[in-house]
């Protein structure tokens, strides 16, 4: 998400584990792929269940984590680089409440709250601080930074993301180990958007005193503090000894190496320079899990191909273009020929999310490109356009992408120019609107398995770019959006959504090419290696057997 939610706990009251449970109904698909006899291992629980890793869990030892993308910036109300910001945080800081961390359920659980409590008007919530909680560096975790982190979860001058505290009045101390948030109006999906980096809970005079510069040395709640930051190389991370589950993490450090390219990424993991790799290529999936010491792990989590189409441009203004570039894309043969079959044909313009319609009541776009040239022809461009297309480098699925979509949408006298970039790069100018058409992140993920992040930031959000960065704007919708969003009634939610997921899949105004797993590889004696509901690691469960 942004580019790109985490175990039980005790002491949750009863009213409590009725908003839990109620948050969310379905469950976490993750899986190892089936491995062929002889090989590492196999499991429907998606963490490593070899031979090596039966045993009791050993304490201690480093990891090193070869990733697609690092952070630009901890800070966690700014995120900059997506998942490469995302994933680094989560190991830094932790909110109130957080994503089902072993991705068992699509719920939100206990974090630095120890339980909350939920009004019966649904305008206010009631958090109860876990007892002696620590920052990193030792310092108690009081109401005040609790406060203090909510409101600036709340400010539009502070958090870009703003937009997800929709709802939101203020939070108020109701004693030492008790904060009271108080809303305007029934916002159910509060919860999911506060459970994730932007709500993450930070020191009050710390941030205060140190400003901008706390970012480069932060504290937080995480299971990890910062070690060392190397700038576009690498991340080191060591435990947290104040962390507050006792006996974790495992591990005395992690190292995220950043690698942007499919190959050095897979050199890094069969070398042994890396005991786990992410964004493993699909192309890549079958030979990984031939090697008995390698362990290939899958898991559904909402994210897409998606491709941002910038409105500013007269030619994606017209929906007869927008329709005729759906028509025109052959997703079963991209399916099958650069994600390995992998991939689902979407019906919704977003990831797969809570409450979406099923294919039978909101057909995907099929392929037919007879369709194409007549919506083309009636189209102000008949002849076709000109258009350049940004995508990540280092990557081979992106790389075969585009050439099928250049192929493609030639056939509709569109002349597509490709330009390869660096991710860094290529977010800047997806953020500052100079492009035409992009793939703004190498990983693009919703951070929440509702509908409430991406709907809004798609429909209402205007942070220098109406709808995030592709400045389309359609009232109505973004008027639908608003009322989902406030509709305490999750029943209701239900019936109201599909009807929002249809409008702006009629209206097209962003192209998913696919929606497809989460995967990522890791040597057979990396054991814990669990994944949140939004892909992101648990690493503190992580440990390697001898």
């Amino acid at each position: 998400m942004f580019e790109r939610l985490r175990n039980s706990h005790r002491g949750i009251g009863q009213r409590s584990l009725k908003v839990v449970a109620g948050i969310a109904a379905s469950s976490l698909a993750v899986s190892l792929f089936s491995i062929p006899a002889g090989s590492s291992s196999s499991s429907s629980s998606g963490v490593n269940t070899s031979t090596a890793c039966q045993g009791t869990p050993v304490k201690g030892g480093s990891l090193v984590y070869a990733r697609q993308t690092g952070p630009l910036t901890l800070n966690t109300f700014f995120p900059t680089n997506g998942n490469g910001d995302i994933f680094a945080d989560t190991l830094l800081y932790q909110g109130l409440i957080m994503p089902d961390p072993k991705g068992a359920t699509q719920n939100v659980v206990p974090a630095v709250a120890s339980s909350w409590t939920e009004s019966k008007d649904g305008l206010s919530y009631t958090f109860h601080l876990r007892p002696g909680i620590k920052f990193s560096n030792g310092q108690p975790v009081t109401a005040a930074d609790v406060v203090f982190s909510l409101n600036y979860f709340a400010n539009p001058k502070l958090d870009e993301t703003a937009v997800l505290s929709s709802g939101y009045k203020n939070s108020v101390v109701v004693n030492a180990s008790t904060v009271q948030m108080n809303l305007t109006t029934p916002t159910p999906g509060i919860l999911y958007n506060m459970s994730i980096f932007d709500a993450f809970i930070v020191p009050k005079a710390l941030v205060q005193k140190e400003g901008k510069k706390f970012w480069d040395n932060p504290v937080g709640t995480g299971p990890f503090k910062l070690s060392s930051w190397i700038r576009g190389s690498s991340i080191t991370f060591v435990r947290n000894p104040y962390y507050w589950e006792s006996g974790l993490p495992y591990l005395n450090k992690v190292t995220y190496l950043y690698a942007a390219n499919d190959n050095t990424r897979l050199l890094d993991l069969q070398n042994g320079q890396a005991q786990i790799a992410d964004g493993i290529p699909f192309a890549q999936i079958k030979s990984l899990k031939a090697n008995s010491t390698i362990s290939v792990q899958s898991a559904k989590v909402p994210y897409w191909v998606g491709l941002w189409l910038n409105h500013q441009r007269k030619p994606f203004q017209d929906l007869n273009v927008r329709l005729a570039m759906e028509y025109a894309i052959n997703r079963p043969l991209i399916n099958s020929q650069i994600y390995a079959g992998l991939g689902t044909n979407p019906n919704s313009v977003l990831p797969q999310l809570r409450f979406d319609a099923p294919n039978s009541v909101i057909k995907p776009y099929n392929f037919d490109l007879a369709k194409a040239k007549q919506l083309m022809a009636k189209s102000k461009f008949p002849k076709g356009f000109s258009v350049t297309l940004q995508y990540p480098s280092g990557y081979a699925a992106y790389t075969n992408l585009v050439l099928v979509l250049q192929a493609e949408w030639a056939a509709l006298g569109i002349k597509v120019k490709l330009q390869s970039m660096d991710q860094a790069t290529e977010t800047q100018d997806y953020t500052s609107g100079k492009y035409d058409m992009t793939f703004p992140y190498a990983e693009f993920t919703s951070d929440v398995t509702v509908p409430d992040e991406y709907a809004p930031f798609v429909t209402t959000y205007a942070g220098g770019g109406y709808s995030f960065y592709s400045w389309w704007n359609n009232p109505t919708i973004a008027k639908m959006v608003t009322t989902f969003t406030h509709t305490a009634s999750d029943a209701t939610r239900a019936v109201q959504w599909p009807k929002i997921q249809k409008a702006m899949f009629d209206q097209t105004p962003f192209i998913n090419i696919l929606d497809l797993p989460f995967v990522n590889a890791h040597k057979s004696n990396v054991c814990g290696t669990y994944l949140n509901p939004l892909g992101a690691d648990s690493l503190q469960y992580t440990w390697i057997a001898k």
